[in-house]
């Protein structure tokens, strides 16, 4: 017993080590009620339905600039669950690799460990994704039914224009941020770029809302 506490708290397994201690000390915190689910998260917004086409009709947005960061988080289901989930199962085989890498290769240096670290994190980012990929689909779903309720209602800016047979976009101040969405008109209707439109309900399973002129309505 001697021998693992030795290895597990060893230079080389320190930063795992460290980082499972602080995600199992978390969820005792949650478990007995002291914070909620959501302390520590941080909202990534890496994955809405404005992110499809968002800058279609022109007009810049500071989001693309950091496009590929945001594509390799949403690889790896960073952001689609809450963060702390995630990091648990990132963090556990990350443990996992490490000590037994290092134990089997006799490593108990820092400097060494770090060596082995980072590949066992690449992996452990792999590991992560297919273990939450479960998690991922129950999120998206609340995500998905959530915000179906929140943009209904809502009133928005025509960014490119839209008929009954022809679907084009308009943007929403959704909790401080700028998402942009599809719509359609009812037949007869048609929206134009810079026109404001009330959200009366979405289409189907395709992301795509009825919108109505705003301005003329009674």
């Amino acid at each position: 017993m001697k021998e693992f506490i030795d290895l597990i708290f060893s230079g080389a397994n320190v930063v795992p080590t460290a980082l499972l201690l602080f995600i199992l000390l978390y969820w005792v915190i949650v478990i007995f009620g002291l914070v909620g689910t959501d302390f520590l998260d941080i909202d990534l917004d890496v994955d809405t339905d404005a992110d499809l086409d968002a800058d279609a009709g022109g007009g810049g947005s500071s989001s693309a600039d950091v496009s590929w960061i945001n594509n390799a988080l949403t690889f790896f289901n960073l952001g689609k669950i809450p963060l702390m989930i995630w990091l648990s199962f990132v963090a556990f085989p990350l443990w996992i690799i490490c000590i037994n890498v290092n134990g089997l290769l006799g490593i108990h240096n820092f400097f060494l460990g770090l060596i082995v670290l980072l590949p066992a994190l690449f992996a452990s980012l792999f590991i992560a994704k297919f273990l939450t990929w479960p998690f991922v689909k129950f999120f998206q779903k609340i995500d998905e039914d959530s915000k179906e309720k929140d943009i209904v209602g809502q009133v928005g800016i025509v960014t490119l224009s839209a008929n009954h047979s022809s679907k084009g976009q308009a943007e929403v101040n959704y909790g401080g941020t700028h998402l942009r969405f599809y719509i359609i008109t009812r037949e007869g209707i048609e929206v134009q770029k810079g026109q404001t439109v009330l959200f009366i309900q979405r289409m189907g399973d395709q992301g795509i809302y009825l919108v109505e002129p705003y301005d003329t309505m009674d």
